[in-house]
């Protein structure tokens, strides 16, 4: 689906998580203001990464590098983000780093963040995104 409801996910509430590292998905499900319930599949999950998930998950926005949201330096910083955990340093190589940077510059990958109002922040790398 479009901008417009990518856009619509401001205010929204992350309630549901879901991730299948052996099928390679994750599934998050959010509840808009108004009260509708919108899914956001990621598939080809190649990385994921969710910190600070608490009772109030609210979405300030969400970026997709397909859209231009996430480029350059940015880009570099959410690839270190998620391939990481608190307590340790990125997991990709120096190749993979610059095969996924340049695979997310042209659309062949798919950064996507939902940075948080509140609660939860998550990032991931993706071959394709739909919301239902």
């Amino acid at each position: 689906m479009g901008n417009v409801v990518a856009e619509g996910f401001h205010d929204a509430e992350l309630i549901g998580v879901e991730v299948d590292r052996v099928g390679e998905f994750a599934k998050l499900t959010l509840r808009l203001e108004n009260g509708d319930h919108r899914q956001v599949e990621l598939r080809g999950l190649k990385a994921f990464r969710g910190e600070d998930l608490t009772l109030q998950n609210v979405v300030s926005r969400m970026l997709r590098s397909s859209r231009g949201d996430v480029a350059g330096d940015q880009l570099n910083r959410w690839l270190n983000w998620v391939t990481s955990l608190s307590d340790s340093r990125s997991w990709l190589s120096d190749q993979r780093r610059e095969d996924w940077h340049t695979a997310c510059t042209s659309g062949a990958l798919e950064l996507v963040v939902f940075e948080p109002s509140a609660g939860a922040q998550v990032a991931a790398i993706c071959e394709s995104l739909e919301v239902t």
